[in-house]
């Protein structure tokens, strides 16, 4: 299976499954991948605050 071919797929997954394959995936990728700045740089991208304070506000901080 090519990369597009499993982009396109692992989309087409409802929302529950794509969090439990990044979940589960990230687990076994990050120790090989993480291996650089650039790379940590990029990841690091994903967790903006701005994002967490938001979700956290929206759901009451787990009230």
């Amino acid at each position: 299976m090519k990369f597009e071919e499993l982009k396109a797929a692992v989309l087409d997954l409802d929302l529950s499954d794509q969090k439990r394959l990044l979940l589960e995936i990230i687990s076994e990728i990050m120790p090989k991948a993480c291996t650089d700045e650039i790379f940590l740089s990029e990841i690091g991208n994903f967790i903006d605050e701005e994002v967490v304070r938001t979700y956290k506000e929206q759901h009451m901080n787990g009230i």
